[in-house]
């Protein structure tokens, strides 16, 4: 018997047959700011014959990406089916789960880098998530993580005109926010030290996507659009 989706997984299915299948660009020069950083990150620590995981890929743009740097083994997990079936001819193994409560079809100390992009905010209870990533993850390997920030210079502003936060208001799917100091509570049971890196502010509370922006510096990063952290697996 077949066992039925749950709304979630409809939800990001839905999304994803929405979404038309592409070959992304990776020019540099016309990237986010946000994106450049990620890339600058992988490429620092280095990508070429590694063991890379993408956990939430989406329509597979990071999968593409890491691909196309050289990495040596590809992984993926997901709830969305319609995500997978689009990753899968890009990765050696594919696991379509709940990450929220199903462990990760790997073996411990298996990934030098693992990234998951925009996914944090969609759990209720990230505790699974982030213990399986560590458990799957090589003792000086790498985790790239970005979520939005509930506290962006924009979502200030919009609160100012009596609107929701950005992160609240753009995407019904999401259901936990964070502000720099909340993602280093949330990491810290599993000693996970997240290094934040600035990325870019909007300034246009109406429209996130306008290219009414600056970048953004240490000293103001709490107001970025997105928090990007990259975290350094310690292990005992």
């Amino acid at each position: 018997m077949k066992k039925a989706k749950t709304l979630v997984e409809d939800q990001f299915d839905n999304l994803f047959t929405q979404k038309p299948a592409l070959k992304y660009d990776f020019n540099i020069k016309k990237m986010g700011r946000k994106d450049r950083k990620i890339v600058q990150c992988l490429l620092e620590y280095g990508i070429k014959g590694k063991k890379c995981l993408d956990v939430g890929p989406g329509t597979g743009r990071w999968l593409q990406f890491l691909k196309n740097s050289g990495a040596g083994y590809l992984g993926a997990i997901d709830i969305s089916q319609e995500s997978l079936n689009r990753c899968s001819l890009l990765c050696n193994r594919t696991q379509k789960a709940h990450i929220e409560s199903d462990k990760f079809d790997f073996e411990p100390d298996f990934f030098d880098v693992v990234i998951s992009i925009e996914v944090l905010e969609h759990l209720r209870d990230p505790d699974n998530y982030l213990s399986e990533i560590v458990r799957v993850s090589k003792t000086g390997g790498i985790v790239l993580m970005s979520t939005p920030n509930v506290i962006s210079f924009i979502s200030r502003m919009r609160m100012l005109f009596g609107r929701l936060p950005i992160a609240i208001a753009s995407d019904k799917t999401h259901v936990g926010f964070y502000r720099k100091k909340d993602i280093v509570n949330l990491l810290a049971p599993f000693n996970m030290r997240p290094q934040f890196i600035p990325t870019s502010i909007s300034l246009n509370p109406f429209y996130q996507k306008s290219k009414l922006h600056i970048p953004s510096v240490n000293l103001i990063s709490s107001l970025d659009d997105s928090l990007l952290f990259m975290i350094q697996i310690e292990k005992e």
